[in-house]
């Protein structure tokens, strides 16, 4: 193979490598597509292929007044998109928008620098939409492909799959051998108590719990499966009857809207520690924008930092805008508030003083053909169960007198629509009764035996007051007969299966390859948010008391954070000084050459030659074997500096090297006709 000699103008010159730039530009912004405005995706896809194809032609040079207008047009279309260019939907797009243009740009190695540099900050803002540990994996590809095209700047020669495979792996060994410095960083840099800034949310709704419910506005329902909290019991678990997960009480009704007038929070040691069975669990809530916390119904302890209320509710100071983690201790079965006062049983039986007059009349000719108020309320049950009331995602619209609207028109709605209707009732006919939303049922990771719960599993239920027995749970969703069931609610959502029926725990051998998938991946999940995402000045203090460090402080973590990491680039360093120092096969041949060289006085003593150099040094000289010995520099040129050569081609060259030196020692062979000094 003829060896390929580059100047250093041509060199600075040559043809940049546009695959392996575009692929490390696309791979920065791929996570990006599925956040942005479509428009903005193809628009930075076509710019890409356009570029791509210009490169093999060399031609289609785009005008700047062009690229100018093209960039206007861009940001005009961001704004007209989100009526602003601001916060994180808009400023993330425009983002990808102008960094997706900018390969019209790349003409130089200049400019590719800028473009590759550009991608190591852009990385981030995919952290922006999602933390998941799968985006955490993608980013270190990225970061593969834009280090690949940086080293395929500085690489002779055209960038194969060989070579890319070759420059991916030494890639590979740099990234490995940064690890330690990077979990060095993540354990002892000083957590803050709260973080710094905050990106604004989105402006969209999504289904789940709320503090308020108005049961007529909604026509449709849509599940949305993104986890609302995970739950994890120490010791015994409740039957999966018993899972129903309390956040707020609504106890005012407009007639239209139920809404929360407030309650009294529970004084040190009010809170009754009889009433059956207690669980001890940890809850891992999701963002929810309120200052609610969810509990398994009834709890008796609330958490550190945090407020029980007399209506069993738990607050906090502020609301919930990161992932939380707490411990509760709840009794499902305690006996809440067994004698109420006067006064309290008029602000639970209160209602508007008109509308709904048929549901009125109704509930309270019911009550006086029945002898108790636990007997009417299993009238009502019955009403449920036994006519035709259907449980859908998709029911009319309710305008005024949604009461009657729904009780005896249109009898088709979901959990909201019934507990409304029921609470309703019960205060016509003198009976204190309120509404509880949170969360019923979930599912159960097999794989680790905790509980996800969905905000699909959002639901409404009533609690009706009892005299000497309290305040009791009655849900009227359970009372619907199965066969008035919408049937893709049965088919497609399991979790909340216990409304209607018990079923038994998940088995791992009962379940599919991609339901087992699934789990693994919460699973994943749910380990990445506690151990990575959530590692935050608590847990850091934690694990350094573990370590026997009880009072360490903010200095203390940074003065050791600076002595580790000095210490291990001082090791690191030493290594490559060490790694450097050694000499190749291939190096030492050529040295041992170089200094036969100076004893058959083709070159000079105590200078430094290269393999060009020495080639135009044995040219001039009348050294034996002296074109074999030229094309033996050349292929160590070619080898040492243009390829990527296979060790079966080193260690050839080697013993070549070796052979041709032994026969000049042997000979000692040189007739001079020309001075090298001369030259």
């Amino acid at each position: 193979m003829k060896a390929l000699y580059v100047s250093n103008t041509a060199y600075q010159n040559r043809s940049l490598p546009f695959y392996a730039i575009i692929l490390a530009q696309q791979s920065v912004l791929i996570p990006l597509y599925f956040f942005i405005p479509v428009w903005i995706t193809v628009l930075n896809i076509t710019a890409a292929l356009l570029v791509l194809w210009a490169s093999g032609k060399n031609r289609f040079v785009i005008n700047r007044w062009v690229k100018t207008l093209i960039t206007l047009a861009a940001i005009a279309g961001v704004f007209w998109f989100f009526r602003k260019i601001s916060g994180r939907d808009a400023g993330v797009a425009l983002i990808s928008a102008m960094y997706g243009l900018k390969i019209f740009e790349v003409n130089k190695k200049r400019d590719a620098y800028l473009l590759l540099n550009l991608g190591f900050f852009i990385l981030v803002t995919g952290f922006l939409f999602t933390q998941k540990p799968l985006i955490a994996l993608y980013q270190l590809i990225a970061l593969l492909l834009i280090l690949n095209a940086l080293m395929q700047l500085n690489t002779l020669g055209s960038s194969s799959i060989k070579g890319l495979a070759s420059t991916l792996k030494s890639l590979v060994k740099y990234l490995i051998f940064a690890i330690p410095i990077m979990v060095l960083l993540f354990v002892f840099f000083p957590r803050l108590a709260g973080p710094l800034w905050r990106m604004p949310g989105t402006s969209q709704a999504v289904s789940g719990v709320s503090d308020s419910m108005s049961p007529g506005d909604v026509s449709d329902l849509q599940l949305f499966e993104k986890v609302a909290f995970r739950a994890q019991f120490s010791g015994s678990e409740p039957s999966e009857s018993l899972l129903y997960w309390r956040v707020l009480v609504l106890d005012e009704f407009d007639g239209i809207t139920w809404t929360r007038a407030g309650s009294i929070p529970v004084q040190t040691g009010e809170s009754s520690t009889h009433g059956g069975e207690t669980f001890s669990y940890n809850i891992t809530l999701e963002p929810t924008r309120l200052n609610y916390l969810v509990s398994l119904d009834r709890p008796v302890r609330a958490p550190v930092k945090s407020r029980l209320y007399r209506d069993f509710t738990v607050t906090t100071k502020y609301r919930i805008q990161d992932r939380t983690r707490y411990q509760l201790e709840s009794k499902p079965d305690l006996s809440i508030e067994p004698t109420m006062s006067e006064r309290r049983k008029a602000f639970f039986t209160q209602l508007p003083e008109s509308g709904n007059e048929r549901a009125r009349s109704w509930a309270q000719e019911l009550r006086l053909g029945v002898e108790s108020d636990e007997v009417f309320v299993q009238r009502l049950l019955q009403q449920i169960n036994q006519q035709p009331y259907y449980y859908t995602l998709t029911p009319p619209t309710l305008e005024e007198d949604i009461v009657d609207s729904f009780w005896f028109d249109f009898r088709r709605g979901f959990c909201e629509h019934y507990a409304s209707a029921l609470v309703f009732l019960a205060r016509a006919a003198g009976i204190p009764a309120r509404v509880v939303i949170g969360y019923q049922g979930g599912e159960k990771n097999p794989l680790s035996n905790y509980w996800i719960v969905r905000y699909a599993n959002a639901h409404a239920w009533t609690e009706i007051w009892i005299e000497g027995e309290g305040w009791l749970r009655v849900d009227p969703t359970a009372a619907i007969a199965r066969s008035r069931i919408e049937e893709n609610l049965l088919n497609d959502y399991r979790q909340r299966e216990t409304l209607f029926e018990d079923f038994p725990a998940v088995n791992l051998g009962d379940i599919s390859w991609y339901q087992e998938f699934q789990y693994w991946l919460d699973d994943l999940d749910s380990n990445w948010n506690e151990w990575i995402l959530d590692f935050n000045q608590g847990k850091q203090r934690q694990l350094f008391s573990g370590l026997g460090f009880q009072q360490i402080r903010d200095r203390d973590l940074i003065i050791i954070m600076i002595l580790v990491s000095v210490g291990f680039v001082l090791f690191a360093s030493l290594r490559q000084f060490h790694y450097k120092s050694e000499k190749s096969p291939l190096t030492k041949s050529f040295d041992d050459l170089e200094k036969l060289l100076v004893s058959l006085e083709v070159i000079e003593q105590n200078k430094s030659y290269g393999p060009a150099e020495l080639i135009i040094r044995v040219k001039a000289s009348t050294v034996a074997k002296k074109a074999e010995l030229i094309l033996l520099l050349r292929e160590y040129i070619r080898m040492r500096y243009q390829i990527e050569a296979n060790q079966k081609d080193v260690q050839k060259l080697v013993r070549e090297f070796k052979r041709v030196t032994r026969f000049l020692k042997v000979n000692n062979v040189i007739t001079r006709k020309k001075s090298p000094s001369s030259l």
